[in-house]
């Protein structure tokens, strides 16, 4: 049996390197530190849950692509024969294009280089893996860099006449980019936390803000999808159906259930995935004020919190049928 990932494309080879360094150092960094501050120890528990996040994010977006590109497929079925014109090259739309779907993955990324950073801020100098973390974070801070070029453009979506950011949005979104590509390319963590989460907050608030009004464009374009795709189906079944065999019209009935199953699956993944970006912003907040000496019992709380809602969206995803 395939697993969920094996449907979905495949991370470019630079990132699963750097990833998978980051994540490496992590449990290396983990295991050499022993007693750690409680602000060391809560800087830890955020990397960790972070990581969660993003990785289950980057699994969600690819599956909401996914239920996108099966809905399609199943669109054309009653397109097919009422459209003389239609084509498989010009009918059939992805919710995001490789580049679009890629830049989504690159911000994520983006987003767990800073928090693993952040260990580094208070933990004991480890030679061989700064070095390893700072090489990784500069190879996403280039891919965040790179990203930078036409962020209008792709942080669209492959639907024609549904922009996602204005001129105005796409210049301050870029500002923040480049300031979280700066911090990661330095190739050398500096600072101390306070300072660092401090001057880094307003950044990740505003990408977080950026990935969830992106996720409720997504949301509402796949409720308008799957609600045409129904009302087709149910009017075919009504009133073009006589000709069916009783056996093909009780699966043409089935196929209605399936179909308002997946539209509810396909919401509350998304859904999810905009929990799980939220807790993640308000997390970072209490990180930073925490550190200010702000508060430190909310923060303990709200890093469990964010380590529940990764774990829930990973569980979703996984169990998310693999055909």
């Amino acid at each position: 049996m395939r697993r969920p990932q094996d449907h979905f494309p495949q991370r470019l080879p630079r990132q699963l390197a750097h990833a998978g360094v980051l994540t490496l150092w992590l449990c290396l960094s983990l295991s050499a530190t022993g007693c750690l501050s409680p602000l060391a120890k809560h800087a830890t528990a955020f990397s960790q849950a972070a990581g969660i996040v993003v990785d289950s994010s980057q699994d969600a977006y690819r599956a909401a692509n996914k239920l996108r590109q099966d809905e399609q497929v199943a669109a054309a079925v009653y397109d097919y024969d009422k459209n003389p014109t239609w084509s498989p090259y010009l009918n059939v739309q992805p919710l995001l294009t490789p580049e679009q779907l890629d830049a989504r993955v690159k911000v994520l990324d983006g987003l767990k280089a800073y928090a693993a950073s952040l260990v580094e801020l208070t933990g004991k100098p480890q030679k061989d893996e700064d070095k390893a973390l700072d090489d990784a974070a500069a190879g996403v801070g280039a891919n965040l860099g790179d990203l930078n070029q036409n962020i209008a453009t792709k942080f669209s979506t492959a639907i024609p006449n549904i922009p996602v950011l204005s001129a105005a949005q796409s210049n301050a979104i870029s500002t923040t980019i480049l300031a979280l590509a700066d911090y990661l390319r330095a190739k050398k963590v500096k600072g101390s936390l306070p300072k660092i989460t401090q001057a880094m907050n307003p950044n990740v608030q505003a990408l977080c803000e950026l990935l969830d009004s992106d996720i409720k464009i997504l949301r509402r374009q796949a409720d308008v999808d799957y609600q045409s795709l129904i009302i087709d189906l149910d009017h075919s079944i009504r009133h073009e159906g006589t000709a069916v065999s009783p056996f093909e019209h009780r699966e043409e009935v089935g196929r209605l259930i399936e179909l308002a199953a997946q539209q509810k699956a396909n919401d509350d993944l998304l859904a999810k995935l905009q929990t799980a970006l939220s807790t993640l912003a308000l997390t970072h907040q209490a990180l930073a004020a925490a550190a200010q000496g702000n508060n430190p019992e909310s923060l303990q709380q709200k890093i469990a919190d964010l380590q529940a809602v990764g774990q829930d969206l990973s569980t979703f995803y996984k169990s998310l049928p693999t055909k």
